[in-house]
């Protein structure tokens, strides 16, 4: 198989670096998100970018809004907030509200575009929507549906056991036979002869 380099190598690493990452790699992130694309072009992201420094409000509404679970990522250089909301996107029959969709592409071109730079990219729900929502000034009618956490990778000192084992465990995916199929569903996908 030929799969892009950094699809197949990537992985959500939580053991990061506090080193910073300079503003112009975090430009190049948002820009590879911004890329991504969507129905009718709508274009339907909302990136808040906000580099982890101390003592200024964004980031410190950010590192509070943490879950627990998830306080390795303290350590991060930079948080991409992506928010959207339904009516800036496509709204077609039985709820496929394209906006959630098109904001998922956006994410992974960041994370791939991350990974091609050495960097960490690692998506989060483990935060709270509404302490972000207040701490970025978020209007009501987005939703903020996933913080990647962007990081250089470092030491593994800030990460739980189970953390640290899930680090160095071998790749798991879900067998391609549960999740992909051929002509009609449960059927199970096979290579084209």
């Amino acid at each position: 198989m030929s799969l892009l380099r950094e699809i197949e190598l990537r992985r959500a690493r939580r053991a990061l670096s506090p080193e910073p990452i300079d503003d112009t790699v975090a430009g190049e992130l948002v820009r590879a998100a911004t890329l991504a694309p969507s129905c009718f072009n709508n274009q339907p992201w909302r990136i808040i970018a906000v580099k982890n420094e101390d003592g200024v409000a964004s980031s410190d509404a950010m590192r509070a809004a943490l879950t627990p679970g998830n306080a390795w990522a303290l350590r991060a250089g930079w948080y991409f907030v992506l928010c959207t909301a339904p009516h800036l996107d496509c709204r077609l029959d039985e709820g496929r509200d394209y906006a959630y969709f098109d904001l998922g592409q956006a994410a992974l071109a960041l994370q791939i575009q991350a990974q091609h730079l050495g960097l960490i990219a690692h998506p989060i729900a483990g935060f709270s929507s509404a302490k972000v929502r207040a701490g970025l000034a978020i209007p009501k009618e987005f939703v903020p549906l996933v913080v990647i956490v962007v990081g250089k990778a470092g030491a593994d000192d800030a990460l739980s056991d189970k953390q640290k084992a899930d680090e160095t465990a071998p790749r798991s995916r879900v067998p391609l036979s549960d999740v992909a199929y051929r002509e009609r569903f449960g059927q199970p996908f096979s290579p084209l002869p």
